[in-house]
């Protein structure tokens, strides 16, 4: 027999294998090209991952049936990045390749080519404009505007431009694409010197076409995003494309408007809000160079961008860029490996940044810029703590005057409890019976308004009883607050105020976040009470009052990151307010005001914090001082699942590897399985993988489920 070609594919299945196929003769398989093989008694669609030459042919090698694109559509850096994840965070490659096409491309179809065109004003023209094409013309940008935009702007206006390009008011030019210098303008924008010398550093690094990462350090209002733009401007006059990731899906749109105020460049979002149609259309103009920008959540880092130039992740700290379900991996540690496949820099920015990041930007070769000062007059507000111990109600009269002088002044006050729903819990004050879910070891949430107490983990719902079912006590009581109990308070200290409440259940589409959000920038409310929804870089021009309702809550969860993310979480809800002003306030009520990290929030020290958080996990041996990883096994029997889980870990014997439990996990039952979970830490990444590499030889009872959570970012 001849030499033969064989291709290794990751079929885009719950297959947890790298297949192996042989190539007809003939055909031709790019890596990472889509192409369709048999699996089974049916077929599906994978990824070509490596292609050989071998001297003889395999008996039993099923062959590929067809290649569905000539030239691959991801980039080979975002392949080696994706293969680079599923051994690392140890998930079939198959699920983790997934992960950078859109639904529509993991299915035998063509990706058509698109050939983007934008639509330019001339200046000349000639014959008589009716009204809408007027409106049009006006409606378009000096810089144009694609035609996809342009039709959200101008639904059905197809007719209409066509009949200004034929009479020449207007033009269609080719987008620029990535990989050619861009010309771009000059800004105007007189940067402050703090912001001058991180522009500096970083397109001095970008110049040099080197991997570098920095940590921008810069407290809220000091002008961060003008410096992702300077230098994402830089990246694109050097013929080079830009990433730029937010955290959540909300902070796109402004985001948008401030890079097309800035940069006359298509950009192609990517997040889990599009339509499937949208998805693959931003896909496709990516893929084929039709775009050099790309703006989105955490699912971006996997867009098929090439040539990158700058990575940019913005409010780095936020937990919305570690994935929790399928694969759970973490955005802002994969810019920094695909900024280094591609020789990119990536700037990382926060007013208050993960330690993880802090500590690996710092030592002898320091890249912390550090930014102290806000824009413009005004400065960090001033931070109050209001000792509750002894009072009672949600609100203290110290913050209900505040918020009083706030409305007469006709300004806005955001009060900031992140727990939503009246209550976190119902109780009989007869027998202490609390209501919980039937599905879940939770306490079930009381939404007054729907008169029901519900699950936030699987959505069970149950009506309040009249009658305690346990005593027969006739009166319930809630316990603690949320949203909707600080809501009704306030609506009563202050009946004419306009209240508006921010969180999940209030806010559950893109449209009514934008609506929201516009409704306070334009002045159409006066108190604002929400969850971590409005903590995360949004800028209130006119709020002058933050007020902290039970800042000391999240302090005392199950996972060793509790006061970081107190501290993150408080000090972002206070940089909300007073961006422009320096008359503003916040005020942090607290029944514990002298405990450290309360006092080292009101006094926005980071170092401190960081400082009493480092030497307790450098005692714990947690994170950032080891490795981890969580291994939760779940199980619809408790036997089953307790049993499995610690014969695992007898039979794992790992070297050199710290192995914490097997233990109940924090939540033990979670949508009807039993949860037990165990954590293993190392001081060396390579003995960590070794022995999750031999848990997953390991078998289990087919009613038990195993999840790896390698870096985990939350505990519960």
């Amino acid at each position: 027999m001849g030499a033969i070609q064989t291709a290794e594919v990751a079929v885009m299945a719950a297959i947890p294998i790298v297949l192996t196929y042989r190539v007809p003769q003939g055909l031709r398989v790019p890596v990472g090209s889509r192409v369709v093989v048999p699996v089974r008694k049916t077929v599906k669609v994978g990824i070509a991952v490596s292609v050989e030459t071998g001297q003889d042919d395999v008996p039993g090698l099923r062959p590929i049936e067809r290649v569905l694109d000539a030239e691959p559509l991801i980039p080979r850096d975002l392949l080696d990045l994706l293969l680079w994840v599923s051994r690392y965070y140890h998930t079939p490659a198959g699920a983790t390749l997934a992960l950078a096409f859109p639904p529509y491309l993991r299915q035998a179809r063509p990706a058509s080519p698109v050939h983007e065109l934008r639509i330019v004003r001339t200046g000349t023209g000639r014959g008589v404009m009716g009204p809408k094409q007027h409106e049009i013309l006006q409606g378009i940008p000096k810089e144009g505007i694609s035609r996809a935009d342009l039709q959200k702007r101008f639904p059905g206006c197809s007719s209409s431009v066509k009949a200004l390009i034929r009479r020449g008011f207007l033009e269609q030019r080719p987008i620029a694409a990535s990989g050619s210098p861009l010309d771009m303008p000059e800004s105007s924008i007189i940067h402050t010197p703090e912001q001058a010398e991180a522009i500096q550093r970083i397109t001095d690094a970008m110049d040099k076409g080197e991997f570098r990462s920095f940590l921008l350090h810069g407290v809220t209002g000091s002008g961060k995003t003008e410096v992702y733009l300077a230098c994402a401007t830089k990246a694109l006059s050097l013929g080079r494309s830009v990433l730029y990731l937010v955290p959540e899906i909300a902070l796109t749109p402004q985001t948008i408007s401030m890079i097309r105020a800035r940069i006359p460049i298509e950009v192609a979002v990517f997040h889990s809000g599009l339509s499937p149609a949208v998805r693959t259309r931003e896909f496709i103009k990516t893929s084929r160079s039709s775009v050099g920008f790309v703006l989105g959540t955490r699912s971006a880092i996997f867009s098929p961008l090439a040539n990158l130039g700058l990575i940019v992740v913005d409010e780095e700290h936020d937990h919305s860029y570690k994935q929790e379900d399928g694969v759970p991996y973490n955005a802002r540690d994969l810019s920094l490996l695909r900024a280094k496949n591609s020789r990119a820099v990536v700037v990382l920015g926060s007013a208050t940044p993960s330690m993880e990041t802090f500590i690996r930007s710092s030592g002898k070769d320091s890249r912390v810029i550090t930014m102290t000062a806000r824009t413009g007059n005004a400065g960090l507000p001033l931070i109050e703590i209001i000792d509750m111990r002894g009072v009672r109600g949600a609100v203290s009269e110290q913050l209900g005057q505040a918020v009083q002088e706030t409305l007469d002044k006709g300004e806005q006050a955001l009060l900031f409890i992140n727990r939503r729903g009246y209550s976190p819990a119902m109780v009989c004050p007869g027998c202490g019976l609390t209501l919980k879910c039937t599905q879940c070891d939770r306490s079930l949430t009381y939404h007054r308004m729907k008169g029901s107490s519900i699950c936030h983990y699987c959505g069970y719902s149950l009506k309040l009883p009249e009658i305690c079912p346990k005593c027969g006590c006739i009166d319930m009581k809630p316990l603690g607050i949320g949203t909707e109990h600080v809501v009704h308070k306030i609506g009563a200290l202050f009946p004419h105020a306009r209240i508006l409440r921010m969180d999940s259940d209030e806010i559950t589409t893109t449209n009514k976040l934008t609506s929201a959000l516009e409704a306070i920038r334009s002045r159409q409310t006066d108190i604002i009470v929400g969850t971590q929804m409005i903590a995360k870089g949004h800028d209130f021009p006119h709020l002058t009052l933050v007020g902290v309702m039970h800042a000391e809550q999240l302090m005392f969860m199950p996972d060793f990151r509790a006061g970081e993310r107190t501290f993150q979480q408080v000090v972002q809800v206070a940089g909300r307010a007073g961006r422009r002003r320096a008359d503003t306030r916040v005020l942090i009520q607290s029944l514990i005001p002298d405990h450290p990290l309360i006092r080292s929030i009101a006094g926005y020290d980071y170092e401190g914090m960081i400082r009493a958080e480092k030497e307790v996990r450098r005692i714990s041996g947690f994170p950032p001082f080891t490795y981890m990883a969580r291994c939760v096994f779940s199980s619809t029997s408790l036997e089953l699942v307790t049993r499995t889980i610690t014969e695992t870990a007898g039979r794992l014997k790992p070297r050199d590897v710290n192995l914490l439990g097997p233990a109940p996990a924090p939540i033990s039952l979670l949508r009807g399985s039993h949860r037990w979970h165990m954590i293993l830490t190392s001081r060396s990444r390579d003995r960590l993988h070794a022995a999750l590499d031999r848990l997953e030889r390991i078998q289990v009872p087919s009613g038990v489920r195993v999840k790896i959570d390698v870096d985990p970012y939350t505990m519960l």
